[in-house]
């Protein structure tokens, strides 16, 4: 789940951004993925302030500026689960996440026409 303020924060060149959208696209195609993104024309539920991975309901990896903390805390896994629920509520997912994603790297793509001026 990524907001679409992550896909649109380039910290190298929009060649690099390019790769990683490449990247997101690839990975959103498989089976086993689904990749969801709050655009940022929807309100988000609750402040990002920091990622993290919940892991088959048995435990969440909270990450933050300097480490990773696992926890199987049953009250802590259940503060993600209903926070990461509120992100998909907002979520878009499939058909509508390949075009957003196609869309920013068109943007990212013209970017680089003007950079290279």
């Amino acid at each position: 789940m990524l907001t679409e303020a992550v896909l649109r924060t380039w910290p190298g060149t929009p060649a690099l951004m390019l790769a990683q959208l490449d990247r997101l696209l690839a990975v959103e195609s498989l089976d086993t993925v689904r990749l969801g993104v709050i655009p940022w024309r929807r309100r988000v539920p609750v402040l990002p302030r920091h990622g993290f991975t919940l892991c088959d309901k048995r435990a969440v990896v909270v990450e933050t500026f300097d480490r990773e903390r696992v926890s199987a805390d049953s009250v802590e896994l259940a503060a993600y689960e209903e926070t990461f629920a509120r992100f998909e509520e907002a979520a878009i997912f499939g058909g509508e996440v390949r075009e957003l994603l196609l869309r920013s790297m068109a943007d990212f793509r013209s970017l680089g026409d003007t950079l290279t001026r």
